[in-house]
């Protein structure tokens, strides 16, 4: 799966089955608009966790004690 970081733009196997389409689809996304693209192996677009900005960053950077 090729997902956007930025918005909701999305390809997966079933929208798109060729691996080379889906990756030229992703680097004219990115070209179009700047956005992130990752890649994933998984079947759906992965979630945030539904927390505040400021709990998540504080359990993802290291604790300076």
């Amino acid at each position: 799966m090729k997902y956007c970081l930025d918005c909701d733009w999305y390809l997966n196997a079933a929208s798109e089955p060729s691996q080379r389409d889906r990756s030229r689809a992703a680097i004219e996304h990115h070209v179009e608009t700047g956005h992130a693209i990752d890649s994933s192996e998984s079947v759906v677009r992965p979630t945030i966790p539904d927390v505040t900005g400021e709990i998540f960053v504080r359990d993802l950077v290291p604790s300076s004690d």
